[in-house]
């Protein structure tokens, strides 16, 4: 069996290649993990959601009484 030291020594050795493959997996799972959770009809709704949005605030402008608009 290893000592502690022995374990630490062969941990602190990694290589950066290995560092970055590493990160590189990682980031690849938490984005795929990401696109299953937001599914498209999730997203479907957000954009709704969004031009509904913006029909309130044109509504709102064009409302507006016309005198307020001038310099």
């Amino acid at each position: 069996m290893r000592a502690d030291n022995e374990t630490l020594e062969l941990e602190v050795k990694m290589s950066f290649k290995t560092k970055v493959a590493i990160l590189l997996v990682a980031t690849l799972i938490t984005l795929v993990g990401f696109n299953l959770i937001a599914s498209s009809p999730a997203l479907e709704i957000m954009k709704v959601g969004k031009q509904a949005g913006y029909e309130i605030i044109a509504n709102v402008l064009a409302q507006a009484h016309p005198s307020a608009h001038r310099i």
